[in-house]
């Protein structure tokens, strides 16, 4: 469902106001509906001449306020509040940082079998306390042997393993404009050694 429109970003709500059994990959499958149509789309117009920006997607699942709310004489607005909102909203934000057009939250992802995604890093969230880990949602077709590396990568980012750096620098030899990498590479270069992040702007 379609809330509102803010700005020039859409809110839209799933398992409300009908209950959907799998509304969490019915989220992520929506939002490569979105992404694979505004990257079309996108292209066409940046071949025009008509500069057109990326359009970023954050995909959250969890508890919200979901009803009527404001006054019946002056107006009525049916949405959702709550933490789980401001999340998704932070997930979309996160998209800059990264690189990517799609955040995932662990939460959702847990929900999508169907769905191919690679880890981002353990985020937490600005003004929030606990972290999540974040995933990219990835359009198909999958290149299965590149992300297998990238995982590989990642894992020894989580473990802190020197062997890291290495994997990644390699990655980034094989696909120099893989922003993810391009990031990871950058802050293992500056002497970071996880894949924990707080983030401190939106």
């Amino acid at each position: 469902m379609v809330d509102k429109f803010i700005g020039d970003a859409v809110f839209a709500i799933f398992n409300a106001p009908t209950e959907q059994a799998d509304h969490p990959e019915r989220a992520v499958k929506c939002a490569l509906d979105i992404d694979e149509f505004a990257e079309r789309f996108r292209r066409a117009r940046n071949a025009e001449g008509i500069p057109l920006g990326v359009t970023r997607i954050g995909v959250h699942t969890g508890q919200a306020t979901i009803g009527n709310f404001g006054s019946l004489l002056l107006k009525m607005d049916y949405t959702a509040l709550g933490d789980a909102v401001n999340t998704a909203s932070r997930l979309e934000g996160l998209n800059k940082y990264f690189g990517t057009r799609i955040c995932v939250s662990d939460v959702t992802r847990a929900h999508c079998e169907r769905v191919a995604f690679r880890r981002l890093g353990i985020i937490t969230l600005k003004g929030k306390t606990t972290a999540h880990t974040v995933f990219e949602a990835l359009q198909a077709p999958v290149d299965a042997e590149y992300i297998s590396r990238y995982e590989q990568a990642y894992a020894r980012l989580e473990q802190r393993s020197p062997m890291a750096l290495q994997l990644f620098a390699a990655l980034h030899e094989a696909r120099p404009l893989d922003p993810c990498v391009v990031m990871h590479l950058e802050r293992l270069q500056n002497g970071e050694i996880s894949a924990e992040f707080a983030m401190t702007e939106k």
